[in-house]
């Protein structure tokens, strides 16, 4: 059976079915003395038409549903907004959990892909300087259902326009790393038949570098993507960035993504954030392309976006963005791409997503894990 914190999600300790994978749940009805292909049918439900209520599940018989009521429940998060960008490329959900904590998805629309941003955490421990989210601090984990819904209830909203989600990426609020069981049974659940249909390929997650969660991740069989988020090319400017390095240094990470490539085959990606006269100077530039030389690794170049809060970022202008990624290309042999936000005017970019609305900061409950 899942972890605590699936079936604990709402008062009372009712299991939540959406966080149960299909053997889980065949388990779980069989005990209640069902046919096993009851589990075939909630899970149809729930994940194929998008029911959360019991009541509207009319193949079961009355008196299933009944007792189904008194252990388990299927969770929903409540959806308090969905605004899109002007550009139209880029739509941000807001969500409220059933405590009264608000977490923030994006839809981001590009060609025909169709990808969705999911947050793993309500706020985040690892207080890294250039993200709002970090500047809440961490709250909670979120259970895989939450994490899960987020996907189908992004996945609704373009169903209603003929289209659906195509790929997966675990870059929204919180460090999907520290809530470790949660995000591989999220994971497993985004791929069911009956439900998204989001195989391991089109999942990348996305770690400020927590090195135990790398290593572990690598030696699942779950074929999904890695990407780390580098920021600096020396330790003493990472720890400043991002307090993690304190203790996961970069040769750390540049190791374990060898061991990635190594042991699923699947080159990974390095996330760097572009910060006027912080970390886009040329010397950078060439750092960068020494730590990338020999790596089977990609490079994801992030402009910084500055968040409307009181901060010294600045992102870079164009030339000299320009000529960073001229530096850098001149130096490796790695794939350089230049992430271009499309939510930055509803403050759904990279590293923009935070809430003004009271979520308690509980960094010490985090810091342990780190």
């Amino acid at each position: 059976m899942s972890d605590a914190e699936n079936i604990a999600s709402e008062p009372g300790e009712r299991v939540d079915l959406k966080g149960l994978l299909p053997g889980e749940l065949r388990e779980f009805v069989m005990q209640m003395g069902q046919e096993n292909y009851r589990a075939q049918q909630l899970q149809s439900w729930i994940f194929g038409k998008g029911v959360a209520s019991l009541d509207e599940m009319t193949n079961l018989s009355r008196k299933f549903r009944e007792e189904l009521k008194e252990i388990a429940w299927v969770s929903e998060l409540q959806k308090l907004m969905c605004r899109e960008s002007d550009t139209g490329q880029a739509h941000k959900f807001l969500f409220q959990l059933p405590g009264g904590e608000r977490i923030e998805s994006v839809l981001i629309v590009e060609g025909k892909r169709r990808t969705a941003c999911l947050s793993s955490q309500v706020g985040c421990a690892l207080d890294c300087s250039f993200c709002a989210t970090g500047r809440m601090g961490f709250v909670r984990n979120l259970s895989a259902a939450q994490i899960v819904d987020q996907l189908l209830q992004v996945d609704r909203v373009l169903q209603e326009r003929g289209e659906r989600v195509t790929n997966v990426v675990m870059m929204g609020m919180g460090e999907p790393l520290l809530n470790y069981n949660n995000l591989v049974q999220a994971i497993q659940l985004m791929g069911l038949e009956a439900g998204p249909g989001i195989g391991g390929r089109r999942i990348t997650v996305s770690t400020a570098g927590y090195l135990p969660g790398i290593r572990k991740l690598a030696r699942e069989e779950l074929n999904i993507g890695l990407a780390i988020s580098l920021n600096a090319t020396t330790d003493e400017l990472r720890e400043r960035l991002m307090p993690i390095n304190r203790k996961y240094k970069i040769a750390d990470l540049l190791e374990a993504a060898q061991e990635f490539y190594e042991l699923r085959g699947r080159r990974v990606t390095f996330e760097y954030v572009l910060m006027a006269g912080v970390t886009d100077a040329d010397h950078d530039a060439l750092q960068l392309a020494a730590l990338s030389r020999g790596l089977p690794c990609k490079i994801n170049l992030i402009p910084y976006n500055e968040l409307g809060l009181q901060t010294a970022y600045r992102r870079p202008s164009q030339r000299r963005l320009s000529r960073f990624v001229e530096i850098l290309e001149a130096h490796t042999s790695v794939a350089v791409t230049v992430r271009e936000s499309r939510g930055r005017d509803i403050d759904a970019a990279c590293g923009q997503l935070f809430l003004q609305q009271g979520n308690r900061k509980i960094n010490k409950l985090a810091a342990a894990q780190i």
